[in-house]
C-alpha cells in the first residue's frame, strides 16, 4: 500500500495519490474490506467506505463537499482567509492553526477505524510563553506541533503510543465510543474532529528555514464482520495491505 501524504511546505502544497491494492488471503479467494486515507485522498476495497474532513482546515464537509464563503477548493487561488490551509501560509512561533480532522463512516457496514497522526520533529531550541529558554538553551529534539484532543470524540489512545520514528511522532488512535475496549464504527455513523487547532512550537528565530513539514493525519479501516476480535481483524489488514 503506498500513499503520498499532503504536506505543508513554505506556501501550501498538496502532494497527492491515489494507491489501490486488494491482496488476496485465504488461498486467494477472499479480499477483505478494508479503507485508507491520507489527508484528503482515499482508496476503497469491497464496501467499507471513510471519509476524512477537516471542514475547518479546508473546507471539505462529510459527503466530500467543499463549503466556504466562496465555495473553495484546495486548488483554488484565494481559500477563505479563515481556513488553516490559508493560514499556514504565514508561520510563526506559537502560531495556532485551524485543523479539526474527522471521519464519516459513508458505508452500509460496521468497520474499525484508526486514526493515525505523525508529526514531525526538529532539533531546535525552544522558549516558554515568557520568551525563557527551555532545556537550558540547547537544542533538543521537538515535535514542531502540539493539539490537545477532544476525548469526548470517542477515540482513545492505543497502548504504547506515541512512538518516535523516521523523524516523527506517531499517535494511533482506536475508536472505542468512550469506552475502555475498541469496537467498529456502525454504519452511518460520524466521528467527532480528533482536535480543533494545532499550535506551532515556540521556536527561537532563525532555525527553520521556508521548508516547513506540516502535521499529518491519516486514517485506516477495515470490516468488522467475519473476525471474532479486532486483534484478528488489524491482522488480516496489515496481511493485506503488506504492512
Amino acid at each position: 500500500m503506498e500513499n503520498t501524504p499532503k504536506k505543508t511546505r513554505n506556501k501550501i502544497k498538496l502532494f497527492a495519490a491515489v494507491a489501490l491494492i486488494a491482496i488476496l488471503s485465504l488461498g486467494g479467494t477472499l479480499a477483505y474490506m478494508t479503507d485508507y486515507e491520507s489527508a484528503k485522498n482515499q482508496f476503497t476495497v469491497g464496501s467499507v467506505d471513510f471519509n476524512l474532513y477537516e471542514s475547518d482546515w479546508d473546507g471539505e464537509q462529510p459527503d466530500g463537499s467543499y463549503a466556504t464563503p466562496s465555495n473553495a477548493t484546495p486548488s483554488d487561488a484565494s481559500p477563505s482567509n479563515a481556513l488553516g490551509i490559508k493560514q499556514a501560509e504565514d508561520m510563526y512561533a506559537g502560531k495556532v492553526i485551524p485543523k479539526n480532522p474527522a471521519i464519516k463512516n459513508n458505508s452500509k457496514n460496521d468497520a474499525y477505524v484508526r486514526m493515525v497522526v505523525k508529526i514531525p520533529v526538529a532539533e531546535i531550541i525552544i522558549a516558554d510563553d515568557d520568551g525563557y529558554l527551555l532545556n537550558g538553551g540547547m537544542a533538543t529534539d521537538t515535535q514542531l506541533f502540539t493539539y490537545d484532543v477532544n476525548w469526548d470524540c470517542g477515540m482513545s489512545l492505543i497502548p504504547g503510543y506515541p512512538v518516535e520514528q523516521d523523524g516523527y511522532y506517531i499517535y494511533e488512535y482506536m475508536y472505542t465510543g468512550g469506552g475502555w475496549n475498541e469496537i467498529p464504527v456502525p454504519a452511518g455513523h460520524d466521528i467527532p474532529a480528533l482536535f480543533d487547532t494545532v499550535t506551532f512550537a515556540n521556536v527561537v528565530g532563525g532555525q527553520i528555514d521556508g521548508n516547513l513539514e506540516f502535521i499529518d493525519v491519516n486514517f485506516k479501516a477495515i470490516q468488522s464482520g467475519g473476525f471474532n476480535s479486532q486483534e484478528e481483524a488489524w491482522r488480516a489488514y496489515d496481511n493485506q495491505s503488506g504492512h
